[in-house]
C-alpha cells in the first residue's frame, strides 16, 4: 500500500467519524425528534440514570452556601457566607445526602439546592485538605497546608493516627467553623 493511499484512508475514516459523532450528537440534542436509546445506553449517566434527580426538575434552581443557623420543622434557616440568612421551607421529599434532615446541628457547613424557596437536596460541605501534621495529642492535632495556614483536626475518628511530620490529606466535615472532623486521611509520599 502506498502512503498516498493509507492518507486516503485515514482521512475517509477520520472524516466518518467526525460525521458520525455529529450525527449522534444531533439526535442527542434534539428534544423534538425521537429518544435517541442508543447514546442513553452507551453513555453512562446519561438521561434518566437511576439516583439522580433529573435535570428538568433542577432547571432553574439555585445553591445556598452557608452554615446551618436552626432546623425546626418544614423550616432550614442557613446564614450565607456573606452574613445574610435564608429561610427555608422543606417538606418528606427534602433529602440530606448521608443522613437525616433532622441531624443537622448548628454551624455545620451545607449547600442546598433551592428551587422557589424549598430546600430540594442538602449536602455537608466536605472539608479537602493536604498539609503536613504537627501538634499531636491524642484525637487532636494541627494541619499545616502547603500556603502556611494551620487547621485544627479531630482525629476522633480515624484509626491509624498520623506522626508529627507526616505529609497527609485529610477529608472530612467542619464542625465549629474551624476544626476539621476528620473522616478519610490519606497518607502521602514525601
Amino acid at each position: 500500500m502506498s502512503k498516498k493511499s493509507a492518507w486516503a484512508g485515514a482521512i475517509v475514516a477520520a472524516v466518518g467519524l467526525t460525521v458520525g459523532g455529529i450525527a449522534v450528537a444531533t439526535a442527542a440534542d434534539d428534544p423534538d425528534g425521537p429518544p435517541n436509546m442508543v447514546f442513553a445506553e452507551r453513555h453512562p449517566g446519561g438521561p434518566g440514570k437511576p439516583g439522580r434527580p433529573d435535570k428538568a426538575s433542577l432547571k432553574d434552581s439555585t445553591l445556598v452556601v452557608g452554615r446551618v443557623k436552626s432546623v425546626e420543622s418544614g423550616k432550614l434557616t442557613i446564614t450565607k457566607d456573606d452574613g445574610s440568612e435564608v429561610s427555608l421551607t422543606t417538606d418528606g421529599a427534602t433529602k440530606l445526602r448521608g443522613g437525616d434532615l433532622a441531624g443537622l446541628k448548628a454551624d455545620q457547613r451545607v449547600t442546598v439546592r433551592v428551587k422557589d424557596g424549598k430546600a430540594l437536596n442538602v449536602a455537608l460541605a466536605k472539608a479537602n485538605e493536604r498539609g503536613t501534621i504537627k501538634d499531636v495529642n491524642g484525637n487532636n492535632a494541627t494541619l499545616v497546608q502547603v500556603d502556611g495556614l494551620q487547621t485544627p483536626l479531630d482525629l476522633s475518628a480515624v484509626t491509624e493516627k498520623p506522626k508529627n511530620g507526616d505529609l497527609v490529606a485529610v477529608t472530612g466535615t467542619v464542625s465549629d467553623g474551624k476544626t476539621v472532623k476528620v473522616e478519610k486521611l490519606r497518607q502521602l509520599p514525601k
